[in-house]
């Protein structure tokens, strides 16, 4: 990954709009790191290791910048009608907003540690956590709360904002951007939202978690790896045909085409009966992707069409393109019945209409 140092560049590279901002933005990303200091981002999934947490901040931060380049949030004359000299004008604010929005989505994860010193314990609402660190006397011992709620750093991430925020920060982006900063701090893990910084953030923290998917993957009982073991069980056991007309899977040499979702589905059944429940297709899709496991097009949908031989004639599928060597067991290889399938181009309708997220199809539910 990226060091934090060049992140950082970046980020005030995009914020170049306005010097103002870049000079707030450095001062405010020196407080935020001082708040959350070497803590983890999440206990055994992404970015769980010493200084995770800032990582996953920053990076969500500069995604929701290159997110925003290009747009103008409206604003509004009393009347109701769009102010377009205003919003022009307040559009390095509205940059502004949504980099702390991105960088301050997860803040609240401060509060779901036990971190204590001797007979001292912080309090994330009354002092950064590099303070309390700096200050402790004797060994320090941090673990996970027992009582961690799902989701509810979101709301608790408006109660440290103030070690965060400073009165030039307040100033410089108004009441009205301010408003809409909380909201979509609040909301920043729904993104079914009509605030536009929220589904900006929420793009953004998508992004960033599938970045560390590799390394997920890689994990042997990671869900990845069970799915790629379902499907292997599968083809040994005769339940998913290979290279026969109406197959689940098709192997060309080096390639293996696995219809969706109709192989995934039987994946997911197979994994149910043993109370692993796998990610909605979309997420898998996308996890499978970044873990270098399927191959993408060139505008990076992993959901590729195929044609393979079928009794009329070719016929078109939906598909994902694995290695061969991941999905068949390696002894059945060699006895598999030689069918070739091509994998079709995107059409220019295809690429000209399509605006969902690099490997989610509208065929992958």
């Amino acid at each position: 990954m990226p060091s934090a140092e060049k992140l950082t560049e970046k980020i005030l590279y995009w914020l170049v709009l306005d010097p103002q901002a870049q000079a707030l933005a450095e001062r405010l990303l020196t407080r935020f790191h001082s708040m959350v200091g070497d803590l983890p981002a999440s206990a055994d999934h992404h970015h769980s290791g010493p200084g995770g947490l800032y990582q996953h901040s920053i990076e969500v931060g500069l995604r929701a910048l290159e997110e925003f380049e290009g747009d103008i949030l409206m604003e509004r004359k009393p009347d109701g009608s769009v102010d377009s000299f205003r919003s022009s004008r307040n559009r390095p604010r509205w940059q502004y907003a949504c980099f702390i929005a991105g960088l301050c989505h997860d803040l609240g994860k401060v509060f779901e540690f036990n971190a204590r010193a001797g007979e001292r314990i912080w309090h994330p609402l009354y002092q950064p956590y590099s303070d309390f660190v700096t200050s402790a006397r004797t060994g320090l011992a941090v673990s996970w709360g027992p009582d961690r709620e799902h989701g509810a750093h979101a709301r608790l991430s408006l109660l440290v904002l103030h070690h965060v925020l400073s009165g030039a920060d307040l100033d410089y982006l108004g009441l009205s951007r301010l408003v809409h900063l909380l909201g979509s701090i609040l909301e920043s893990h729904s993104p079914a939202n009509d605030n536009p910084l929220t589904r900006i953030v929420a793009r953004a923290d998508q992004g960033s978690v599938e970045k560390a998917q590799p390394a997920i993957a890689a994990q042997p009982e990671s869900k990845v790896a069970l799915f790629l073991r379902a499907l292997q069980e599968l083809i040994t056991n005769g339940e998913m045909r290979v290279n026969i007309l109406g197959a689940q899977v098709y192997v060309s040499g080096r390639k293996a085409a696995v219809v969706v979702p109709l192989a995934v589905q039987l994946a997911r059944e197979r994994l149910k009966s043993r109370k692993v429940v796998l990610p909605p297709n979309d997420h898998l899709y996308n996890t499978l992707r970044n873990a270098r496991l399927v191959e993408a097009d060139n505008r990076g949908y992993c959901v590729r069409t195929i044609k393979a031989p079928g009794k009329q004639g070719p016929v078109s599928l939906s598909a994902l393109i694995f290695p061969t060597e991941k999905v068949v067991p390696a002894e059945i290889i060699p006895t598999l019945p030689p069918m070739q399938f091509e994998i079709e181009a995107a059409t220019e309708h295809e690429a000209a209409s399509s605006e969902r997220e690099p490997g989610v199809e509208e065929n992958s539910q």
